[in-house]
């Protein structure tokens, strides 16, 4: 994802927004939804490890043991650090290609969410109205993907490549 231009990091709390009008400060809608309760992360994390365990079972023996910890508890964090890269390339592909830009060539894994992605703007045509555009609630504010009119209605898009869409997607909309 592109650095909106009115986002700022403010250190220890994350993506804020400046009002361009009021100069205040407002949170990021992704920083005051991350508080949420989401409690299939640590299951998730907990597989994340055990699925490593298996995998390098042979060779954790071989470790010192504050080396086979410290290997294996970095293992959720390498996949969702995979995850995020996808879904970075994948926003600048539709950014890309939504803007009227030649997008560049995408490969690997995040190749077959960029047909998924081509497949959904084939079927649905969204016409751009609004990418990348910042909007202020009264106690925080958030970067849109895109609005579009689809089917002669605006939309507001928010693109994802995780396995669902989890509930809290539809507060950041």
């Amino acid at each position: 994802m592109t650095t909106p231009a009115l986002a700022q990091n403010v250190r220890g709390k994350g993506r804020h927004y400046q009002h361009p009008k009021t100069g205040e400060l407002l949170p990021s809608v992704t920083n005051v939804i991350g508080v949420l309760n989401k409690p299939a992360l640590p299951r998730w994390a907990a597989k994340m490890v055990a699925e490593q365990a298996v995998a390098m079972r042979d060779s954790l023996p071989n470790l010192e043991p504050d080396e086979a910890v410290d290997l294996l508890k970095g293992a959720p964090w390498r996949k969702s650090g995979r995850a995020a890269d996808r879904g970075t390339t994948i926003h600048a592909y539709l950014e890309a290609k939504m803007s009227g830009l030649d997008p560049r060539e995408i490969s690997g894994e995040a190749a077959r969410y960029r047909k998924a992605a081509d497949a959904f703007l084939e079927e649905w045509q969204p016409e751009p109205l609004h990418l990348e555009m910042t909007v202020f609630g009264p106690d925080y504010a958030g970067t849109g993907d895109m609005w579009a009119s689809v089917g002669g209605k605006v939309a507001v898009l928010d693109y994802k490549t995780s396995k669902a869409i989890y509930p809290e997607a539809a507060l950041q909309l």
